[in-house]
């Protein structure tokens, strides 16, 4: 990263040349050049900081509103900036994969999701499903062990792997996931139930988690969800009736 390298011969060139001069030890030149590494990488984060946040309540705003293109080129504009911030590219790319996804674009979500920081759960998780998916369910649960030990406080991921492993015919390494899970997340009550529908041999019931897992894709939502999402928000769908009419008038 740039700014690691810009503070660090900062601090270097000010703090030895203080001994290069005759000011001081090298005792002192040590402990100035960490000093000055601490201070200088503060203010190029504030500065960027400042930068970033207006630009990331922008994309938000466009996310919201439905902008898919827009919010994707806003992110694309913040790209050079992660020369200069640690893990901001990973994060962008999650982002930016996401929208990949909704926007109907699979092939581009992949490839921007694939270099996805570790960190950002939901774009590891969203990735791994795809894999799935596409018939590819190793690769999925190897992106998922990665991720659950990075993301131990999120309880649709680990309850996602679950699924997967068991679904897998690995209903023992399934029941292990949510164990560890719950050995930091005890009051998890979806996870307490999933272990113990496992336990029992019974499938386990993720509809706890309402659409964020049905918006994963693994599953199809319940028809009495799926029709009330058939209507476009601030309108009501016509009763069924009137629905049969209007096609016998059409006929």
């Amino acid at each position: 990263m740039y700014s690691v390298l810009v503070c660090a011969a900062f601090a270097l060139i000010v703090a030895f040349g203080g001994v290069a001069l005759e000011f001081y030890a090298w005792g002192w030149a040590i402990l100035f050049s960490v000093v000055l590494f601490l201070v200088s990488w503060i203010l190029l984060a504030r500065r960027f900081g400042m930068k970033l946040q207006p630009a990331m309540a922008r994309v938000q705003k466009q996310m919201e509103a439905g902008m898919f293109e827009p919010a994707m080129q806003s992110l694309e504009a913040m790209l050079p900036m992660a020369k200069w911030v640690p893990m901001l590219r990973g994060q962008l790319l999650a982002n930016m994969g996401v929208l990949a996804y909704h926007g109907g674009n699979k092939e581009r979500a992949v490839e921007l999701l694939e270099g996805a920081s570790v960190r950002a759960a939901d774009a590891r998780l969203m990735l791994a499903c795809i894999h799935h998916k596409n018939g590819n369910p190793d690769r999925a649960l190897e992106i998922l062990a990665l991720t659950s030990k990075v993301a131990r406080k999120h309880p649709l991921l680990h309850n996602t792997y679950a699924w997967l492993l068991n679904k897998a015919d690995k209903g023992g390494e399934a029941q292990a996931v949510l164990a560890a899970f719950l050995k930091k997340n005890d009051t998890n009550q979806a996870t307490k139930d999933n272990l113990l529908r496992l336990q029992n041999r019974q499938r386990m019931s993720m509809q706890t988690f309402d659409m964020q897992w049905y918006a994963l894709g693994l599953e199809q939502p319940p028809q009495a969800m799926g029709q009330v999402r058939r209507a476009r928000k601030g309108f009501r769908e016509p009763p069924k009736s009137k629905q049969r009419q209007q096609k016998r008038k059409k006929g």
